[in-house]
């Protein structure tokens, strides 16, 4: 398991500034921004939550760039259906890299459901440390659920 940032600087080393980047929404565009040089060019996709491997599709069709989409779990579940349209009309242009830290990061670190190893339209899933953040939303999602049914079964 690596640190975000480091999985990112690699990404950027690996593909230069020759390549156009699509950045993910939140943390991922965040950490994207701190990484990225000036010299990069970069699509911060905001508030647009699993499109960015889409996004990058469309450019990718459109430039012999190489076109690098860093791109989070949550996300990628979030559209994962995009991933067999990636599969049968990617160009080789096209790269899919996915940061799994197991959780909706941006929204408060609740747990997603667990990547497989891989999928048809990405490049890598690159393991990363969730870091030192606590979570926003303190309560776990099973502890919630018995909470909120306990609470519409008693009537209150």
């Amino acid at each position: 398991m690596r640190a975000r940032e480091d999985a990112i600087r690699e990404i950027l080393d690996r593909h230069g500034v020759e390549a156009v980047y699509v950045a993910s929404t939140g943390f991922v565009s965040r950490a994207v921004c701190a990484q990225a040089e000036s010299e990069h060019d970069v699509f911060y996709m905001q508030g647009s939550m699993g499109m960015a491997p889409s996004i990058g599709l469309g450019i990718a069709l459109g430039t012999a760039r190489d076109v690098v989409v860093i791109n989070g779990d949550g996300a990628l579940l979030m559209s994962l259906g995009a991933t067999h349209t990636i599969r049968d009309h990617a160009p080789a242009n096209y790269f899919h890299y996915v940061l799994d830290n197991g959780c909706h990061e941006s929204v408060g670190g609740q747990p997603v459901a667990r990547l497989e190893s891989s999928y048809p339209g990405v490049t890598e899933i690159i393991k990363v440390e969730r870091g030192e953040r606590p979570p926003r939303v303190t309560v776990e999602p099973l502890e919630n659920a018995r909470r909120l049914r306990e609470r519409l079964t008693s009537g209150q």
